[in-house]
């Protein structure tokens, strides 16, 4: 089962980190550093969140830096409810907007399911937060 968390981990981690969360980021320091359009932006709008720039980052960070986090299996369960959310969020956008949100909901299952189970035993936090037993 730990290895099993293992591969979930470092697959979804890395493929939301590089395929998702790369670009945001580089979508967001062209605009906050030159003020070019950020497509996520609107998206943020259309979900009705206040200050959409500070949810948009939000969701940077979480689909860039969380994603590496859960790839580690530091603060697993924390950065897997940042991923969660953001994915729900993601599903929302699509089924307001009329496209397919079920890819992000699925990765939203994935990363719920990662926030119930922890990160197993190859994870940062078993090395870092391991709880000593005493005899």
């Amino acid at each position: 089962m730990d290895f099993g968390l293992l591969t979930l981990r470092i697959g979804f981690g890395l493929g939301m980190a590089a395929l998702h969360g790369a670009s945001k980021v580089a979508s967001a320091w062209a605009h906050l550093r030159h003020g070019a359009d950020w497509d996520l932006l609107p998206e943020v709008v259309l979900l009705g969140f206040p200050w959409p720039l500070a949810f948009a980052l939000a969701a940077t960070a979480a689909e860039f830096g969380a994603a590496l986090f859960l790839a580690c299996g530091l603060f697993t369960r924390w950065s897997a409810v940042a991923l969660a959310f953001t994915m729900l969020m993601a599903a929302r956008y699509h089924a307001i907007a009329g496209g397919i949100g079920e890819p992000a909901a699925a990765y939203s299952l994935v990363f719920l399911t990662l926030a119930i189970t922890g990160g197993g035993r190859y994870a940062a936090d078993a090395y870092l937060f391991r709880r000593r037993v005493h005899p």
